[in-house]
């Protein structure tokens, strides 16, 4: 249990009662390593509970299987409906952080009345969580026929049955969905678990975030969207609201919920009145579709404390950013983050000239196409410039955009942006002789995410060529041939490079994540990646890394990062587990114990 543990919590110096040690090793501990101490005695017990229930998730664990399972003939007496219901009613006051998306226990936990002093709530409504008795249910009567009893198409729309109204304050407040293939136990039972829902909200005063994920096509309607602002605005130390469900007005939402800092949601919409005011209390805003370019001046122009902005892409409008002035009132925006989650298809190079000159305290930019026009905007009005990411995250190689121009934007940011520290950016390139003959300027990166190209590595018919060479004596390497001497060139031109490289690499003594593309494959095309199975677990089956990418090896210079003293392990993604290098690691680490060792995937034959 200790060996994942912090140094610093269970130092030889240190002195803990157990109380005490509960408490600094609990919040480093998951459930499954939290339930054995459970069991160690009653004090560990009476300790450990709280920790063991502060964080409920019902997707994470066993919480699937058990709630997938809860009202199947063979689960009554054991984790049935009983139980589930129990677990809320016993523990429920000692949550803290709330997430839930299954009916069952939604239901379950708003009938507890426990569950009141939550400072985060999660609620979803996912149609793929379904019991057995609710799928079995649905399976039948989807599948019979009118003349069988089934429903009509025009019974289906009618409206669903409703239930008693748990507290006055919801009356009136929702309508029933349509009935559509539910039973009328089930329309009855949905109609309860909608209250449970909005009453754990109302019910947590101290809640500080909410997150909701509802279908109105799952539980019942409002009546009006003036119900949702009426729930919220009692909660006095809410800031963050993700809504991907309700249409909600955002300068209603901010004038009812000023203390509201953090908001996300599908789409903006916004009261007609929204550019003549201002919202001083919203940071951050994540608008999860396209904004049309007079929308995105007037959020930046009526939100003047915003710091970061996210959203698809905007719509462009040239006359739109040409009259910016007119939208921000000739203010420069205090915006930190700028993130449009979109790949290549975004052309940002078309507003870049428009928009940056207005965001001089950009420190964070999130763009999947880095073009000449953009990169030097940005290295123009705003070299303070920290953060520069791709959309959606980096697994890393053969990038879908292998066909984009062989031109290096990113190498702009890294000569003149000198405040960059991470650069998470596997699908740009830099030149290998650019990078060595034009020094950059950043030397604080502590993330350097991306490719280093145009590397003079041989193939592998010249590597073959190549042990060939070097297994003759002397006198025969004076008699190469020309197409030889060309390979034993041009292996040596490349070592000579790469040892430059990693020379220059070496300077950034901040670096803790380091990747120049040697190892990258696009997992998420799955069409150009091959799997294979091992006992029911998928691994990839890598290739060769490409040629002209830097080898990571200690022949080609890799021993010069030694001052690198805060580089993390990482290994290969979805890489097969090697039972031979575990055994010798364990070894290692008994002979050795004060050595970080290697990680225990295979290598790739394809490497060898």
């Amino acid at each position: 249990m200790s060996a994942s543990l912090p140094s610093r919590v269970l130092s030889s110096q240190a002195v803990f009662s157990i109380p005490e040690l509960v408490i600094a090793i609990g919040p480093h501990l998951r459930p499954p390593q939290l339930l054995p101490c459970i069991q160690v005695c009653r004090q560990w017990n009476e300790a450990i509970i709280p920790l063991l229930w502060e964080t409920v998730d019902d997707t994470l664990f066993s919480w699937r299987q058990i709630l997938k399972q809860y009202d199947a003939d063979d689960s009554k007496g054991d984790k049935d409906e009983r139980w589930l219901r129990s677990i809320f009613a016993k523990h429920g006051h000692l949550i803290r952080h709330l997430s839930l998306s299954w009916k069952v226990s939604i239901l379950a936990a708003g009938l507890s009345g426990q569950c009141t002093n939550l400072l985060s709530l999660s609620l979803t409504t996912s149609v793929l969580n379904k019991t057995a008795r609710e799928a079995e249910t649905l399976a039948r009567v989807k599948n019979l026929k009118p003349e069988e009893g089934g429903r009509t198409e025009g019974e289906r729309a009618q409206k669903g049955a409703t239930g008693p109204v748990l507290v006055p304050e919801f009356e009136g407040m929702f309508v029933p969905r349509a009935a559509m293939w539910r039973t009328v136990a089930e329309q009855e039972q949905d109609w309860m678990t909608n209250q449970c829902l909005w009453q754990l909200v109302r019910s947590n005063s101290a809640l500080r975030t909410l997150r909701l994920s509802l279908s109105e096509a799952e539980l019942c309607k409002m009546t009006t969207i003036d119900v949702v602002y009426d729930i919220l605005s009692p909660l006095k130390d809410i800031t963050r609201l993700e809504s991907t469900t309700y249409i909600i007005l955002l300068d209603r939402l901010l004038d009812r919920v000023p203390t509201i800092q953090h908001v996300q949601m599908d789409s903006a919409h916004l009261g007609d009145d929204f550019t003549t005011r201002t919202f001083l209390g919203l940071q951050t805003l994540v608008i999860k579709t396209f904004v049309s370019s007079r929308l995105f001046l007037e959020l930046l122009h009526s939100l003047p404390n915003l710091e970061h902005f996210s959203l698809i892409a905007v719509d462009y409008h040239r006359e739109d950013f040409k009259d910016a002035a007119l939208y921000l009132g000739n203010t420069p925006s205090r915006l930190k983050g700028l993130h449009f989650n979109i790949g290549r298809s975004f052309d940002f190079g078309k507003i870049a000239n428009y928009i940056l000159p207005w965001l001089p305290d950009l420190t964070e930019l999130t763009l999947g196409w880095l073009d000449s026009v953009t990169a030097r905007a940005v290295a123009t009005y705003c070299r303070g410039l920290q953060i520069f990411r791709e959309p959606g995250g980096s697994q890393s190689t053969f990038s879908s955009d292998d066909y984009r121009e062989g031109l290096n934007h990113l190498e702009v940011l890294l000569q003149e942006c000198p405040q960059l520290r991470i650069v998470d950016a596997i699908c740009h390139r830099v030149d290998a002789d650019r990078m060595l003959a034009l020094p950059w300027a950043c030397h604080r990166l502590e993330v350097l995410h991306f490719q280093i190209t145009g590397v003079h590595r041989l193939k592998a018919g010249e590597q073959k060529t190549l042990s060939i060479i070097s297994a003759k004596d002397d006198k025969t390497v004076r008699t190469l041939t020309n197409k030889e001497q060309g390979i034993l060139d041009k292996y040596r031109r490349g070592q000579d490079q790469q040892q430059k490289i990693f020379a220059q690499i070496a300077l950034m003594t901040h670096l803790r994540v380091l990747d120049p593309g040697f190892e990258w494959r696009n997992l998420g095309h799955v069409y150009r990646v091959q799997h294979y199975e091992v006992e029911g677990q998928t691994y990839v089956r890598y290739a060769n890394p490409y040629a002209d990418t830097l080898e990571l090896t200690l022949q080609s210079g890799l021993d010069q990062l030694t001052d690198l003293v805060n580089l993390e392990e990482d290994s290969l993604p979805m890489l097969e587990p090697d039972d031979r290098r575990t055994e010798l690691r364990k070894q290692m680490q008994e002979l050795r114990p004060n050595i970080r060792h290697c990680s225990l995937q295979q290598v790739p034959e394809s490497y060898l």
